[in-house]
């Protein structure tokens, strides 16, 4: 018996001989044989097939369908198996009759299962620096063969060595796997017997675990209650990490409130709470494995007093004070009483307590309580983040108390008297008039104490107003004072005022052509209220005997006492009378005066209070204060302007201009920027011209714009004044020996000057009918008189030929040259950049040194 392989058998003539054939089919495949008898049989051909349990296989027809059929085709009975499987292998027969005998073909159809992958993915991961197993299983209807190949640059078959070892029944093993190893791989199995054979390309990553660089808070890892927080979690890995967080915490992770969501690798606070302070721990995870790293948030919370409470004590008793506040940080605490504080107050003892590591407790304790101690007491807490303070009342219950226990009061007939009451009590108390009058009868007592208790009804307060209408009601007045914790009573002596006696001391101050200034001392005692002024009486004395109506004028206290608009060369009687609340007191003796001759003006002082002015602009508007005309009237006001050359202050007599004005004003126009300006001015009446008052006057840089924000303005100008208030006392000490600095040094001395030579002029002759201070005292301290020439315009000295400046002096030039620069630090120019350069200032004090450094120079 012959066996062939094959899948389809085709005969020529019909079949003599019984035969068997083998053929293997895959499963799933579709099987075709035909079987012919192409010889005449006589009685015709008999073909037929038969299944493997021997049931014959009927002809496929209209209408049927079969898995197994046949077909007569072109002179063939074909045997057709759409699929095969191996439930229908076996033994397929092709059975004919030729010649009266019968013939069999038979066919052993045999299903075989191809290779198959199992358990095998086309994406495998293997970690860095490991020996790593690439799964490739496979199955068939015999092992099959497994080989491998890696795609570089073409598929190179892979062999056992020191990389790599194959297990056929496994995979392939990469050993100490690094980033190079990853890539495709090509597994193939094939079945030595059928030659069947089916790969699958792998591709390999190499993975790598997590490393987390680092856990990012922002803002900050510290943020106060209510801000947002998002923390993240920068990690690196292969394949990307999936992330995990959790907040490391002693109770059970169920009962933890979760207060944030995750967005992508990150954690997102939106609204911190306190409880969100702790640690976090972020853990990246992949195929390779796990990284965790913690971070550590803290939470600041501010301030908040929680408690701080009113407190009521009985004076003598302990009272307690406590203040109790949180926070993250531990607030401090700071607690300030609103009143008066005496440092001799023993008895008060205070303590601070930090009661947790959020909390502070800060208590007084008032050993025994007392009246100063009542108040409100202010509690400050503070920590890093805010600042909160609350306020209580200390309440101390205490007997009624008189600041002062007796009282004298002055009054008189129809004068009304408020009769005070007044006291501390707490809680508040009921009170009680009683009158003890002086050598009054005691019906007249009850009747005035009847009247008294009628007022209480109408005025129930603190004051009692008593009507004086006859004398009775003067005397003793007694007000008690009773609560529930005692009583105290006050006493006041009401007595009869008198008006001031007469004044006995009146001398003549100072005399001037339109003025009188008198020196009063007022009477030693007044049998009644305190004198509160003087009055005065006065006339021409050609008028004073003929008619009682004279010119009156009063004075408060402590005021000059100067009587004016008074006539040049006329002689004047005045009196004086001394005025307390009752009325004036008897006029004085009579006093005679004679006002001085006609003279020239006062000297006009510039309404500007330095003798510095800084200008604002090319044009600059002037003014003075009008002076003493001294009994003639000013007719014109004369007023001379020279630049002056930098430093040395030397004035440019090219430059000079002269301006004759009425009025007490001026505009100067035209002024030169970045130029200092001395001014002149003196007044001028028909008995000639007054001294002169000088102004120095500096015009800054043409742009003022200023380059500073305005509280640096403000505060630069506020440092300039006080600097240039301080060199101007220096100039005016060392130029005139005027100012607060040479008040203080010459004012003593010259005192004792003064008390000496009047102490020796027995007679008065140094008066000489003039005063000893004001025009004369100048005069005779080396006063200069000076002139106006109309037709040159030129102020010269009266007695001189010389020029109306003086020499100029040091201190004046370190004035200007101060100015120049703070005003150039402040201001722009606008022609060029000419800032000058900070002025230099000690680091260690901040004290400014003004030196000659410090000036600028001139381009």
């Amino acid at each position: 018996m012959k066996k062939r392989l094959r899948e389809s058998f085709r005969y020529e003539s019909c079949f003599t001989e019984e035969e068997t054939e083998v053929a293997k089919v895959k499963s799933g495949s579709s099987f075709f044989q035909e079987c012919r008898c192409d010889e005449p049989d006589p009685k015709g051909k008999h073909l037929k097939w038969f299944d493997i349990n021997d049931q014959e296989i009927v002809t496929l027809g209209p209408g049927t369908k079969s898995n197994i059929y046949t077909e007569w085709l072109d002179g063939a009975f074909g045997l057709y198996i759409s699929n095969v499987t191996k439930s229908i292998s076996g033994e397929y027969k092709c059975v004919t009759i030729y010649n009266g005998q019968q013939y069999t073909r038979t066919f052993n159809v045999e299903a075989y299962d191809p290779p198959y992958f199992v358990n095998t993915a086309e994406t495998q991961y293997v970690v860095n620096g490991k020996d790593e197993l690439v799964i490739c299983e496979a199955r068939g209807e015999t092992d099959p063969f497994i080989s491998w190949h890696k795609n570089e640059d073409g598929f190179i078959e892979i062999s056992d060595d020191d990389k790599y070892e194959v297990i056929s029944s496994r995979g392939l093993v990469i050993k100490n796997v690094t980033k190079e190893d990853s890539g495709v791989y090509k597994c193939t199995a094939s079945d030595l017997e059928t030659g069947e054979g089916i790969d699958r390309d792998i591709k390999v990553v190499v993975t790598y675990m997590p490393i987390i660089d680092g856990l990012i808070a922002t803002p900050q890892a510290t943020v106060v209650v209510g801000g947002s927080l998002t923390i993240e979690c920068a990690a690196n890995g292969m394949p990307h990490p999936k992330y995990l967080w959790r907040k490391i915490s002693e109770v059970e992770p169920a009962d933890v409130n979760v207060t944030w969501h995750e967005i992508a690798n990150s954690i997102v606070f939106d609204s911190v709470v306190a409880n969100d302070r702790g640690v976090y721990e972020c853990t990246a995870f992949n195929e390779a494995g796990n990284a965790t790293k913690l971070i550590s948030i803290d939470v600041l919370v501010p301030p908040e007093i929680t408690e701080f409470n009113n407190v009521t004590v009985i004076e003598g008793q302990t009272a307690e004070i406590a203040c109790r506040a949180t926070g993250r940080p531990r607030p401090k605490i700071i607690m300030s009483f609103q009143g008066e504080v005496d440092d001799d107050i023993k008895g008060v003892s205070w303590n601070e307590l930090n009661a947790s590591d959020t909390e502070t407790v800060f208590q007084v304790t008032l050993s025994q309580a007392l009246i100063i101690n009542q108040g409100f007491y202010f509690c400050i807490a503070s920590n890093d983040v805010d600042v909160t303070n609350k306020t209580m009342y200390l309440s101390v219950l205490h007997k009624p108390y008189f600041k002062t226990l007796s009282e004298t009061l002055w009054a008189w007939v129809g004068k009304t008297v408020n009769l005070s009451c007044e006291h501390e009590a707490n809680p508040s108390s009921q009170i009680a008039w009683r009158f003890q009058g002086n050598d009054v009868s005691t019906i007249e007592q009850v009747e005035i104490n009847k009247i008294l208790e009628e007022k209480i009804k109408n005025h129930p307060g603190q004051f009692l107003p008593v009507v004086i209408d006859q004398p009775v009601f003067y005397g003793n007045y007694e007000c008690s004072a009773r609560n529930e914790y005692g009583m105290s009573t006050k006493t006041i002596t009401l007595r009869e005022g008198f008006v001031p006696p007469a004044i006995r001391n009146v001398t003549i101050v100072e005399t001037t052509p339109t003025s009188a200034t008198f020196a009063i001392n007022g009477p030693a005692e007044v049998n009644g209220p305190e004198v509160i002024g003087f009055t005065a009486e006065y006339d021409e004395s050609n008028n004073y005997n003929i008619t009682d109506i004279h010119i009156n004028r009063t004075w408060s206290i402590h005021r000059p006492y100067k009587v004016d608009k008074l006539k040049p060369n006329t002689t004047y009687y005045i009196k004086f009378a001394a005025v307390n609340d009752v009325g004036a007191g008897q006029w004085s003796e009579t006093l005679e005066f004679i006002t001085l001759e006609t003279l020239v003006p006062d000297r006009p002082e510039w309404a500007t209070e330095f003798e510095i002015l800084l200008a604002t602009s090319d044009n600059q508007r002037l003014s003075w204060k009008v002076p003493e005309n001294n009994g003639d009237p000013i007719d014109y006001y004369a007023i001379r302007y020279c630049s002056m050359l930098d430093p040395a202050l030397d004035v440019q007599e090219e430059s000079c201009k002269e301006e004759i004005v009425e009025s007490n004003e001026i505009e100067l126009t035209d002024l030169q920027y970045n130029t200092a300006y001395r001014l002149e001015l003196l007044a001028h009446n028909s008995q000639g011209n007054s001294s002169v008052s000088q102004l120095l006057l500096f015009v800054p840089e043409g742009d003022l714009s200023p380059v500073l924000s305005a509280g640096a303005i403000i505060g630069l100008s506020v440092l300039a004044v006080f600097i240039c208030l301080l060199l101007l006392d220096l100039l005016l000490l060392v130029w005139r020996k005027q100012g607060i600095i040479a008040t203080c040094c010459y004012k003593k001395k010259n005192k004792r000057k003064e008390d000496t030579l009047r102490s020796k002029d027995k007679k008065g002759l140094l008066n000489n009918g003039e005063s000893s201070s004001g025009d004369s005292l100048r005069h005779n301290s080396g006063h200069k008189e000076y002139e106006y020439d109309k037709k040159t315009g030129v102020i010269t000295g009266k007695h001189s030929a010389g020029g109306l400046h003086d020499e100029p002096n040091e201190a004046i030039v370190l004035i200007i040259e101060v100015t120049k620069a703070m005003i150039k630090g402040v201001y722009k120019g606008t022609e060029r950049d000419c800032r000058a350069k900070p002025i230099e200032t000690n680091s260690k004090n901040n004290l400014l040194f003004l030196t000659k450094k410090n000036l600028p120079t001139k381009n």
